[in-house]
């Protein structure tokens, strides 16, 4: 497996709230929001929290698995090890930003995907977005939390519609802004060649799914994927933090 992460401040914000993670199959993008400096604070927190939660929790468990060939990690306890992370994770954010004035309100979206055998598993809130090329197609596994997600899967909207909504970046769903969090979460079969593409709306929103489907075909290797979609957005106005990882089965 190959992989490439990077985060890019774009052309209009003055700070870079985006914060991720790559390594060890476990893959995040979070995208912060709030007052001043809380934005940053509430990614970094969450993603901190998370992996440090995860990654201990993964760990036990393989301790504990009774087989040698076997590292006793099923589906299951892949999903409520994630579940029981991403709840750590908010509850840190939620104290954070209730204990100090200058945090109060902050959140973040919070994209992340393990990978183990041949499964990719996916735990997700906000409007950070989680794509799986295969062959030619291009297809999105997670759903934007927002007032246009909304719209646009109840049909109301086309697509070509959400880019230039008013509302486009109401979020519906947060990391950190309720003493409860409720992501969505799901697993999906990957196949040899796939691309998983994690990234920020800063890159979805200033590029259309084709154009993100026609750079990742144009180039090889992880690395050149990440720079040019990040170089592409930027090209179409960079009016937002671009984060993107990209994932080589």
């Amino acid at each position: 497996m190959e992989y490439f992460a990077d985060t890019n401040i774009g052309k209009v914000r003055k700070k870079n709230e985006d914060f991720f993670y790559a390594g060890d199959n476990l893959f995040i993008v979070a995208d912060g929001m709030g007052g001043h400096n809380a934005g940053e604070v509430a990614s970094r927190i969450a993603v901190e929290v998370f992996t440090k939660n995860f990654d201990r929790s993964l760990k036990d468990k393989i301790e504990k698995a009774s087989s040698a060939k076997n590292d006793g990690l099923t589906p299951h306890k892949i999903e409520e090890l994630l579940l029981r992370s991403i709840r750590t994770a908010n509850k840190e954010v939620f104290d954070t930003a209730v204990s100090k004035s200058e945090y109060y309100g902050m959140g973040t979206t919070f994209t992340g995907c393990f990978i183990h055998g041949q499964k990719a598993y996916i735990i997700h809130v906000g409007d950070s977005r989680l794509y799986i090329k295969r062959g030619d197609e291009i297809n999105l596994l997670t759903s934007d939390h927002t007032i246009v997600g909304e719209l646009f899967r109840r049909g109301e909207m086309s697509y070509d519609e959400t880019f230039d909504h008013p509302q486009r970046n109401y979020l519906t769903r947060v990391l950190g802004v309720a003493e409860d969090i409720d992501p969505d979460l799901s697993s999906h079969k990957i196949f040899k060649k796939d691309i998983i593409l994690i990234c920020s709306d800063g890159l979805n929103s200033m590029l259309k799914d084709i154009e993100i489907s026609n750079i990742i075909n144009k180039y090889k290797n992880a690395g050149d994927i990440t720079k040019n979609l990040i170089k592409g957005a930027i090209n179409k106005g960079g009016q937002d933090n671009i984060t993107v990882i990209v994932i080589k089965k």
